[in-house]
């Protein structure tokens, strides 16, 4: 019995001598205990707002635009720093990379405390970044919508003369001007002014004939035979075709019919309203027949010669309405459809040619002047669009990042149509009525994006530092 009773009183006293000896201060302090959750506590980070890839373990100047850096918040900060209930699935550094990740903690080759990561932290194919970080970055956002794709065609156009505006003056037989009325060019002259008068020994002879020819009808009696009146009249109908056919005006064979002698000189008139732009001739100059004389022009419509860039032309049509401005001509637009479309490219410019017929009845335009053309196109009645800032061209693919929710961005791959006014450009995939999209800060996501595609890659196939 007192065998059993001294174990038990010795152990009594060990351990009120224990309990003495802690209260003492012989064993660790509450404050020991209490702190030591605080050096478990994750560690802080900062970073620039301007430059995201620099992260560091307290706080200072950005070593590149030398911004004060704001406190990033940490994985643990979302759980009370502890990381409970959340699936682990490694260590890194974000300052060096997917190089540096680790399945446990330690340090990076930087001497840098390794930072967790946790499952719901993985972005996969979507980004994740902190809303303030977001907000520095200067995110912007735009919404996908459904509508008409119009685009306006502006091209360097110069005023031209039709070719159907153009007549030259010959004359179908030789002779001499003795007397010129269009002596100036760039004067204007009237349909059926006299532009000179000829003489021309043919000339003469077949006004003679006709001179003849009328004054033997005339003198036949009112019983003469209808054979005889018929053959007189034959002869006045043939001087009169010599004289048509050889462009003689219908005004002045009935002035030679009418006279009793044939006029030494016949006038030649203009065949058209419109300016005189080449004189070949003066008072006394010998032509021949099919020598060009003149050359007229008629100002009162034009042509507007448009140089269309070769990624232009599938937005133009035959029938289009094209507005114009010219610098001669303030405050004055004319407008007109496409009536033509050339068929080939300038090698050197890489534009073709098309063409616009202009009304200019004030005469108000002229040939050679330079112009500045608009073409309004609606190309697709019906289609999906969005920004063209908010897509990202690699080259090889394109992409844009889709909202999510906040802070959550998804990097989706689109094909795209024709581009539009405004920077709008057509979704043919991708994209849907109503998601959005971002058009600022989405070269930085794109950064991230392929650090945590990287990140990824390397855990699937199993890499890491051990």
């Amino acid at each position: 019995m007192k065998h059993n009773i001294l174990p038990t009183a010795l152990l009594i006293a060990i351990v009120v001598a224990a309990v003495f000896f802690m209260r003492r201060g012989g064993g660790p302090s509450a404050s020991a205990v209490d702190s030591h959750p605080a050096a478990a506590a994750p560690k802080e980070l900062w970073t620039c707002s301007m430059h995201p890839q620099v992260i560091q373990d307290h706080p200072g100047l950005c070593p590149i635009c030398r911004m004060p850096l704001t406190k990033l918040k940490t994985y643990g900060e979302n759980s009370g720093g502890k990381g409970e209930g959340r699936e682990l699935l490694y260590y890194w550094d974000p300052m060096l990379g997917p190089s540096s990740i680790s399945n446990k903690p330690g340090k990076s080759a930087m001497g840098m405390d390794l930072v967790p990561v946790y499952k719901e932290q993985s972005a996969g194919p979507t980004v994740i970044i902190d809303p303030v970080i977001v907000q520095n970055m200067g995110v912007r956002t735009a919404q996908v919508v459904r509508g008409a794709l119009r685009r306006t065609i502006r091209a360097v156009a110069m005023v031209d003369v039709p070719d159907s505006a153009q007549y030259d003056v010959n004359l179908r037989i030789s002779g001499w001007i003795e007397k010129l009325y269009a002596d100036q060019a760039g004067m204007h002259v009237h349909r059926g002014e006299p532009l000179f008068d000829l003489y021309s020994p043919d000339l003469q002879v077949a006004a003679d004939e006709l001179v003849g020819a009328e004054s033997a009808l005339k003198s036949l009696d009112a019983q003469a035979a209808p054979a005889v009146v018929a053959e007189s009249g034959g002869l006045v109908d043939s001087a009169r075709q010599k004289l048509r056919l050889w462009g003689i005006a219908e005004r002045d064979i009935d002035a030679i019919a009418a006279a009793d002698k044939a006029p030494r000189t016949v006038p030649i008139r203009s065949p058209i309203d419109g300016e005189l732009v080449e004189k070949m001739v003066v008072d006394g100059s010998a032509i021949q027949a099919g020598e060009k004389i003149m050359r007229i022009e008629d100002h009162h419509e034009l042509w507007l010669d448009l140089a269309v860039y070769e990624q232009q032309l599938p937005y133009v049509t035959v029938g289009e309405m094209v507005s114009a401005t010219a610098e001669a001509v303030p405050g004055k637009t004319f407008t007109g459809p496409i009536s033509f479309i050339y068929p080939h490219m300038n090698h050197d410019s890489r534009t073709a040619m098309v063409r616009v017929t202009l009304d200019n009845a004030k005469h108000e335009l002229r040939p050679g002047m330079y112009a500045s053309a608009q073409i309004m196109t609606e190309v697709v009645d019906d289609a999906i669009l969005a920004p063209r800032e908010a897509v990202i061209d690699t080259g090889t693919r394109q992409f844009a990042f889709v909202v999510q929710s906040q802070g959550h961005f998804e990097p989706r791959k689109v094909s795209l149509g024709l581009v539009g006014d405004n920077d709008q450009v057509q979704i043919v995939e991708g994209l849907a009525p109503g998601e959005t999209v971002v058009t600022s800060g989405q070269f930085l996501m794109d950064v991230e994006s392929r650090t945590t595609e990287a990140i990824e890659k390397l855990r699937n196939a199993g890499g890491g530092n051990p």
